[in-house]
């Protein structure tokens, strides 16, 4: 397998990447890999007025060690309205990033952004080698990986990096014990210790 050098990873809101493959970014930070976030949304519906989700998200990941991020403002709850302009959007950071490896979001997710994130990624990164797709609370319980990062030791900093969302607190999913619950769940299942499990959209070896 080609060395992965460049990455992008893609969500629809502030805490998808946190949450669906935080620890992987963090990793691949660490071992020298070009990271680079965008996120479509800013998230707006899912947060009480005068709460910037857009500045927790930067916080987190900058915790995670990713420091290149780009915020788009597609409408929040409307992006499979807005698929045309997501392609554009991803086709301008695929042109000037290069990525050997993208992180997208779950085809078969219960949100509509979500799907739509997918969808806009399988068009405008048809050029990517890699294109894996991540896990989020929205996903279950239909999401299956076949592909595992093991995140032993980044799993506590994926959750102090989750803390910066102050604006989802009151959500179950963001609870550090269910965080732990589902990366030793994902572990169990390929014998390992604590992981992030991916769908394999393209995977050129």
């Amino acid at each position: 397998m080609a060395e992965v050098r460049t990455v992008l990873a893609v969500g629809a809101h502030p805490d998808d990447l946190e949450l669906g493959c935080g620890a992987t970014l963090a990793k691949l930070v660490r071992g020298g890999v070009r990271v680079r976030a965008l996120v479509l949304t800013e998230g707006v519906a899912g947060a009480a007025a005068g709460q910037d989700r857009c500045t927790e998200t930067r916080a987190a990941l900058g915790a995670l060690g990713v420091d290149d991020l780009h915020q788009a403002r597609l409408p929040d709850t409307g992006l499979p309205g807005a698929i045309a302009e997501a392609v554009r959007l991803l086709e301008v950071q695929c042109r000037e990033l290069r990525p050997d490896r993208v992180y997208t979001m779950f085809k078969d997710d219960r949100h509509q952004d979500h799907r739509a994130v997918y969808e806009a990624c399988m068009v405008a990164c048809r050029g990517v080698p890699q294109l894996l797709g991540y896990e989020t609370p929205s996903s279950w319980p239909n999401y299956v990986p076949s592909v595992f990062e093991p995140v032993d030791d980044l799993l506590e900093r994926k959750i102090a990096a989750l803390r910066f969302h102050a604006s989802q607190r009151q959500r179950s999913y963001m609870d550090p014990g269910q965080i732990r619950c589902s990366a030793r769940f994902r572990g169990q299942q390929v014998g390992l210790g604590p992981c992030e499990g991916f769908i394999p959209y393209r995977m050129v070896l």
